[in-house]
């Protein structure tokens, strides 16, 4: 009831005749009230007055009867006298409060005296009683100038004001009747001129404001007054004018960036047009590259194979040596050119996508690195959960390949070796951590490690192979997905290998949104798993360490220790 009390609309006209009504009634009734105590004050004073007169008449003729002790006379005179002013009650006592004559007519004899004949004689009041005016006057002989003369007696009269108060109740009904006719007069009078100095116009004004929000912005009230309601009618117009001619500068503004947008959609389109053909040709030119060079490469390891197979007992230990550089240097270039074709196909030639759970990539990792893990007494931990991605399995796996590589390649520690792998989903980004306890990476050489044919030159580098492709190929790929990769370390501390991933460009196809990816991609809660999961395997000898290596992205890294 409350909602509906607060919506409830009142409109303006309602208010208005409501406004006015009690405005017109509260000026009425103010006057009427003023008007009815102020005869009421002029009546009761006049009666006062009239009530004085008559006690001061009848003190003057009764005077000298009272002074000379003629009571029969006192009462004569009283009796004259009550007859011609009407009055109910009127009695007449000595200097000592003894009655002297008395006469009542109204039959309330009783009470008059005990009311009037107690007071003292030298009381002088006027009291009203009901519809009864009291008064109680003393009577003094031989005043004269400022003698105040002698108390001889006392005048007790009762006056009746019905009269007055007839009068009263006659006015009051005649000021009721002029009220009314006033109040009914002047409402209608008054509604008329709001409606039509203020009600009819803003409603005009309104019916204008609701057709230019409607979109007639050639809507105008066109209101010609002089006063407020004029100069609003004025604003207003002029307010439509200034929307009107935005209007018409905004479509021409809208007309003019179209066809930019079209001119530069169109330059954009043989831009694309431009780099897809580029791209066609850099990985037509790759091929070529990797075709044209590998097989010259090939042709120079294999001779200098074939040499020293036959004539290799009859050269001298420098040709011999000279021959194994040759055929080392020949395989180099063509693992770094096969890398450079597979770092450009990464873009250029997506893969097939699939839910890939990312804990069985990551048992499966630790099996093929099982050799050099043991043989290094290092172990490697997988922190649960880890998500369901939709994503390329051969990518995804090379990433952890090259970082777990990587790790191991750089441990620097004869035991105690530690790799750790954790998740957690960082708003849409799944971030990744590779996070070992080695020598760690100088600060400096933290951001070139990312890039192709760059490793830091520092003595454990010097020591280990590579050719600088590894980490290039992680940033590729997690760029493909949204995401980036990057390194936090200090040297002496270990690394932690980052890298990010989209979390909506990974999400399994038919997943809620909202679904924190996190969690297993299907909706059920992740596996169990303690908080640490090494794997560590019983030494198998030197075939595990082959068997390791197959299926690898790269077979190499630029991580600096």
């Amino acid at each position: 009831m409350s909602n509906q009390m607060r919506h409830l609309r009142v409109g303006l006209q309602p208010k208005a005749i409501l406004v006015l009504t009690v405005v017109v009634l509260g000026a009425v009734g103010s006057g009427v009230w003023f008007y009815l105590t102020a005869t009421r004050s002029l009546l009761e004073r006049s009666d006062g007055q009239y009530a004085a007169r008559t006690a001061t008449s009848l003190g003057g003729l009764v005077r000298e009867d009272i002074e000379s002790g003629r009571v029969e006379a006192v009462g004569s005179v009283l009796e004259d006298f009550t007859q011609v002013s009407g009055l109910p009650y009127a009695a007449v006592v000595d200097a000592q409060g003894q009655l002297i004559a008395r006469i009542c007519n109204d039959g309330q004899r009783p009470l008059w005296d005990g009311r009037l004949l107690s007071l003292p004689v030298s009381v002088s009041s006027t009291d009203r009683w009901g519809d009864m005016l009291v008064v109680a006057q003393p009577v003094f002989v031989g005043r004269e100038g400022n003698s105040p003369g002698r108390l001889v007696g006392a005048i007790r009269l009762v006056l009746n004001t019905e009269d007055t108060s007839a009068k009263l109740a006659g006015a009051r009904r005649r000021l009721l009747i002029v009220a009314v006719a006033i109040t009914g007069c002047t409402i209608p009078l008054g509604y008329l001129l709001v409606w039509r100095l203020v009600l009819q116009p803003i409603g005009r004004l309104v019916a204008v404001t609701r057709r230019l929000a409607d979109g007639d912005l050639m809507a105008r009230v066109g209101m010609r007054r002089n006063d407020e309601m004029g100069d609003l009618a004025s604003a207003f117009d002029a307010m439509a004018e200034h929307v009107a001619q935005a209007r018409r500068e905004l479509l021409r503004a809208n007309e003019q960036l179209e066809r930019k947008v079209e001119q530069r959609t169109c330059e954009l389109a043989e831009a694309n047009r431009r780099l897809t053909q580029e791209a066609a040709d850099k990985e037509e030119f790759l091929r070529a590259v990797s075709h044209d060079l590998n097989a010259p490469l090939r042709n120079i390891a294999g001779m200098a194979s074939m040499t020293l197979l036959k004539d290799g007992d009859h050269l001298s230990g420098e040709v011999h040596q000279r021959l194994e550089r040759i055929r080392a240097n020949a395989d180099a270039q063509t693992a770094m050119i096969s890398d450079l074709l597979e770092l450009s196909r990464i873009r250029t030639r997506p893969q097939k996508r699939q839910t890939v759970d990312i804990a069985e990539l990551l048992a499966e990792q630790g099996q093929h690195f099982e050799f050099e893990l043991d043989s290094g007494n290092t172990t490697l931990e997988i922190t649960p959960p880890m998500p369901q991605l939709y994503v390329e399995r051969n990518r995804i796996c090379q990433v952890f390949q090259n970082l777990i590589d990587n790790a191991i390649k750089y441990m620097d520690k004869p035991s105690g070796g530690r790799i750790v792998i954790t998740h957690r989903l960082d708003g849409d980004l799944h971030e990744f951590r590779v996070t070992d306890n080695g020598p760690g990476v100088p600060a400096r050489q933290q951001r070139e490690i990312f890039c192709i044919f760059r490793r830091a030159q520092t003595p454990q580098t010097a020591q280990v192979p590579g050719k600088g492709v590894g980490l290039a190929v992680v940033s590729t790929i997690a760029s493909t997905y949204g995401g980036r990769a990057w390194v936090e370390s200090q040297e002496g501390r270990g690394s932690s290998f980052c890298f990010t991933l989209s979390a909506e460009l990974t999400a399994p196809p038919g997943a809620r949104s909202g679904t924190r990816q996190g969690e297993s991609g299907n909706g059920s809660p992740p596996r169990a798993a303690p908080v640490s999961a090494p794997f560590r395997t019983p030494r198998r000898g030197h075939k595990n360490s082959q068997a390791a290596g197959t299926g690898r992205a790269t077979g190499d890294s630029n991580r600096t220790p």
